[in-house]
């Protein structure tokens, strides 16, 4: 069997397996040759390569036999290390003590493995979920594969790396305020934040039970797609595209925000979806601005009381990055808790209503370039502003009104690549993922970029 050197579509590879021309244990191969490659850009947090290639040649054995396990047969798959796997022990990035947990594996994993999924290894992440970054004083920075001076996003930074890198064909991810779609777009692959509560996050750490999601991060729109089926149990066939789709565009709230770089990558891409029929709908969503303010108590509160016992037991082994925010969410007074939990049920209905009025909202993922490792401000228009916020700006809103969100790359500045994020209404994870579909087909022809 010819080793892989072109990794294909997980639809190809089990294709293929069907037919005898890929093994699962050539997948795995691949996917431990590119690790080694690619060790310093520090994706993987645990991995059994025996015990992978034992099981690979297991799923190898029973294809032969005629006989596939399910829609993801021998497709290698990396899991966030803060939902519990099997033969894995759960760090979440910390070295702090974690909560108990009754389960021996998450069920999203525990989906994944029933489908078929190889699942081959644990992914480095921002400690506890808390941060954007991939900056892991503990575990050690997960670094960008296109420039490993910059951040690679988080915190699900280390899953985003594999995907680029080519260390197995998905990965499973978490997203509460943005940490599939932002080391998805950092690192120029795929990342999809499913409606709320789609995806089970039972055995899964969490962190703000208010804003968390599980989605999958993959190298095109099909293999999330393929993913997302999978890991909610949910048919998209449904999924369409009006002959003349209507796409919102938050232009004046964006005005402010974008890095150059940023904009005329936006503004081509915008060009080429109006070339290709799309009506484009100059909205201004409060709410986006509102987003922000109830967002940080809601998430700060929550992670202090998910990490309570530790952080009653003095705090050890949280760095101060994130040690220091979930002691401002313990000292939060319950009023302003509940002042937040009202702001951003407002920001859900003003959003929900605008996205029932569309075929999606279009604006880059985020407002600027993966930033340098320990940057903490980008100068926007000659004003200083935090990288947080013009990162988590652009994708926490969603969280907060519960609607699909997905991310793909739409071109680059330079060498570093620009995600184009799509919003759908609530429950419209299939139309989302078909207009994904829809863009990437566009952005793909040739002069699109």
């Amino acid at each position: 069997m010819n080793p892989v050197s072109v990794l294909p579509s997980i639809a190809d590879a089990v294709d293929a397996q069907r037919r005898g021309r890929l093994t699962a244990t050539a997948l795995i191969e691949s996917a431990r040759d590119r690790a080694a490659r690619h060790a310093d850009l520090n994706a993987l947090a645990s991995v059994d390569w025996e015990q992978a290639l034992a099981e690979a040649a297991a799923c190898d054995r029973e294809a032969a036999a005629g006989s596939l396990r399910g829609p993801l047969h021998g497709v290698p798959v990396s899991i966030k290390d803060l939902f519990k796997v099997r033969g894995h022990t759960m760090r979440a990035g910390t070295r702090a003590r974690l909560p108990v947990f009754e389960q021996v594996e998450a069920r999203a994993v525990g989906r994944l493995r029933e489908a078929g999924a190889l699942i081959f290894a644990t992914t480095q992440m921002h400690e506890i979920a808390l941060g954007a970054t991939g900056e892991n004083e503990w575990t050690g920075d997960v670094k960008n594969p296109f420039d490993p001076a910059r951040q690679s996003g988080g915190s699900s930074s280390g899953a985003g790396v594999a995907v680029a890198s080519g260390i197995g064909l998905a990965a499973l991810g978490s997203d509460t305020g943005g940490s599939v779609r932002i080391p998805a777009n950092f690192c120029g692959v795929v990342g999809f934040k499913p409606s709320f509560g789609a995806v089970s996050l039972e055995g899964a750490l969490p962190l703000s039970w208010s804003f968390d999601h599980a989605g999958p991060l993959a190298r095109g729109v099909d293999d999330a797609r393929w993913m997302f089926e999978v890991l909610s149990g949910r048919s998209t066939r449904h999924g369409a595209v009006a002959r003349r789709p209507r796409l919102a565009v938050p232009r004046a709230w964006l005005a402010a925000r974008l890095d150059t770089p940023v904009r005329e990558v936006f503004e081509r891409t915008l060009a080429t979806l109006a070339g290709s029929g799309a009506e484009l709908l100059d909205v201004a969503p409060a709410a986006l601005d509102r987003a922000w303010t109830c967002y940080t108590p809601i998430v700060r509160a929550e992670a202090a009381y998910v990490h309570r016992q530790a952080l009653a037991d003095g705090g050890q082994g949280f760095s101060a990055s994130v040690s220091t925010p979930m002691r401002d969410g313990q000292q939060l007074p319950a009023q302003a808790y509940l002042d937040a939990q009202r702001q951003a049920h407002e920001v859900r209905a003003e959003l929900s209503a605008l996205l029932a009025s569309v075929d999606a909202m279009m604006l880059p993922t985020a407002a600027i370039l993966p930033p340098l490792r320990g940057q903490a401000d980008v100068r926007i228009a000659g004003v200083a502003i935090p990288v947080r916020q013009l990162v988590l700006g652009q994708t926490l809103p969603f969280n907060v009104a519960g609607v699909p969100a997905l991310t793909l790359p739409m071109g680059r500045a330079g060498d570093l690549p620009v995600g184009l994020q799509i919003v759908g209404a609530f429950d419209a994870d299939a139309r989302v993922l078909a207009l994904a579909r829809w863009c990437e087909e566009r952005l793909a022809a040739p002069g699109a970029r």
